[in-house]
């Protein structure tokens, strides 16, 4: 083993050499198709250091844009929120100086979809959570895209949740732009239609329907449907309006569940914990 090695090391150019010509042989010996099949093989070989390396740096650009934009976007944001903070504040002085009662924001309990009734048009929801989180029957139900419905049974570790695509669970609405005050009711899938509007009210297609607060039961300001169409209705005394819902009723998987009411400088929207992150954040990308 020892006079091999000694060879090789005195005759190492000849040996490689040597090698070389024998492995050209054996390849030229091979078929076609295993002569291309071997010729890529020993290419990707030799190109995966390089492929590995372009492939890193492109990596590393990219990711270092996305930072960029993320940090923009951080700075962006805090510098809105300080603005809606001092808005807010500031509304809330103008209210108390007018003696209006003080608004309240509700906690958000989150759940997760653990079942579904079995009829045709699946109209209810069972979630995970109940009377031990604090749940009561009525309570209204949200989520990312908007209404959902309201707690029709509410058990210890459990709740059914009534959603809004049923029949018996119409909503009072107000057109965020207009102010013009209807009755949402559902249609088919997540289409509903507004109803009790008057022939000479102001709503138009792309209006965003929002919950009135009007009853007590839910809260004032949550978004029910999109305005699609409007046109007169066969009494002609009042508008035919048809609106749809952003919220997937089909493909739930977890809600919100709207429960106690707390005071806005109680709020999570007042916690400076998010401000002092952003802070943080932008402060270490300075550095």
């Amino acid at each position: 083993m020892q006079l091999f090695e000694a060879v090789f090391q005195k005759h190492r150019d000849r040996t490689v050499l040597f090698v070389l010509i024998i492995l050209s042989f054996a390849l030229m010996a091979l078929p076609e198709p295993a002569q291309l099949e071997a010729g890529r093989t020993v290419l990707s070989r030799l190109m995966l250091p390089a492929q590995r390396a372009t492939t890193f740096m492109h990596d590393y650009t990219r990711v270092h844009a996305e930072n960029e934009r993320l940090a923009r976007m951080v700075a962006t944001l805090s510098l809105e929120r300080e603005r809606l903070l001092q808005f807010r504040d500031e509304r809330e002085r103008l209210r108390r100086l007018a003696e209006f009662k003080e608004e309240q924001t509700r906690k958000l309990v989150p759940s997760e979809v653990v079942g579904r009734d079995f009829d045709r048009l699946q109209t209810n929801l069972v979630i995970d959570k109940g009377t031990s989180s604090g749940l009561r029957a009525r309570m209204p139900v949200l989520s990312y895209g908007g209404l959902v419905g309201s707690l029709s049974q509410v058990f210890e570790n459990t709740a059914w949740v009534q959603l809004l695509c049923s029949k018996n669970h119409p909503v009072s609405c107000i057109d965020k732009r207009s102010r013009v005050v209807g009755v949402v009711e559902w249609r088919h899938r997540n289409f509903f239609e507004l109803k009790h509007v008057g022939a000479v009210e102001d709503v138009m297609p792309g209006d965003t329907l929002l919950t009135s607060g009007f009853g007590g039961t839910i809260p004032k300001g949550y978004v029910v449907a999109i305005v699609t169409r409007v046109g007169p209705a066969s009494d002609g005394l009042s508008l035919r309006i048809d609106a749809r819902s952003p919220v997937n009723f089909l493909a739930l998987e977890e809600v919100f569940v709207m429960t106690d009411e707390i005071p806005w400088d109680r709020s999570l929207f007042y916690d400076n914990a998010d401000t002092s992150l952003m802070r943080d954040i932008l402060t270490r990308r300075r550095h």
